[in-house]
């Protein structure tokens, strides 16, 4: 009986996972459009963690505009799946996936691969979100690999999110699992420890 109970909450807590088709960015220090660096807690959530992977989420998913503060959607953790290019050919790593953690906002103004106005509504590549993924912490290269693309279109699924040591206002705080003390702090170009979601 015990583990019925617990196969249907299991199922349960499955079936309330959303899921939505996705497109994948990528913005930082080193992209074309002078972006500075992602990983730094001056982003829209005013938080960064030196432990997983960070994205910028489209504003129909982060909750908010530009200049109203975090929105609902910070903290919260995507498992991300690439499956396409953005000619809808498959890529070299098709199904490859990461978990990331929101820490900022993609403004709908000026770009239409984040202007969706609901979550039912999609962009140009018939995405109903999109997740410019930090280069800084290595969130891009850890999804586009080898693939020599840097926009994707797949899904991205909304997950729990395992500890991870947010950097706030030059704090750390854990989040996540309880914890009397705070994992140590990695430089805002180190990427070891990335990818601590638990997808």
């Amino acid at each position: 009986m015990l583990s019925q109970i617990l196969f249907f909450a299991a199922a349960l807590g499955a079936a309330q996972a959303q899921t939505y088709k996705a497109s994948f960015t990528e913005y930082g220090s080193s992209d074309s459009n002078g972006s500075g660096n992602c990983n730094v807690n001056t982003v829209a959530c005013g938080f960064f963690s030196a432990n997983s992977y960070q994205a910028a989420a489209s504003q129909n998913l982060f909750g908010v505009g530009p200049g109203a503060g975090a929105g609902p959607a910070c903290g919260k953790c995507y498992k991300l799946t690439a499956q396409t290019d953005s000619s809808g050919n498959k890529l070299s790593n098709a199904g490859n996936s990461i978990t990331v953690q929101v820490n900022n906002l993609c403004p709908a103004n000026g770009n239409p691969l984040c202007a969706q106005s609901s979550l039912q509504s999609t962009n140009q590549y018939g995405a109903n979100v999109n997740f410019d993924l930090c280069i800084d912490d290595g969130a891009a290269k850890a999804l586009f690999g080898n693939s020599g693309v840097g926009l994707a279109v797949g899904t991205a699924t909304e997950v729990a999110c395992g500890s991870t040591a947010a950097t706030q206002n030059g704090q750390q705080e854990v989040s996540g699992q309880e914890s009397s003390a705070a994992a140590p702090a990695a430089s805002p170009s180190s990427s070891a420890g990335k990818g601590t979601c638990k997808a």
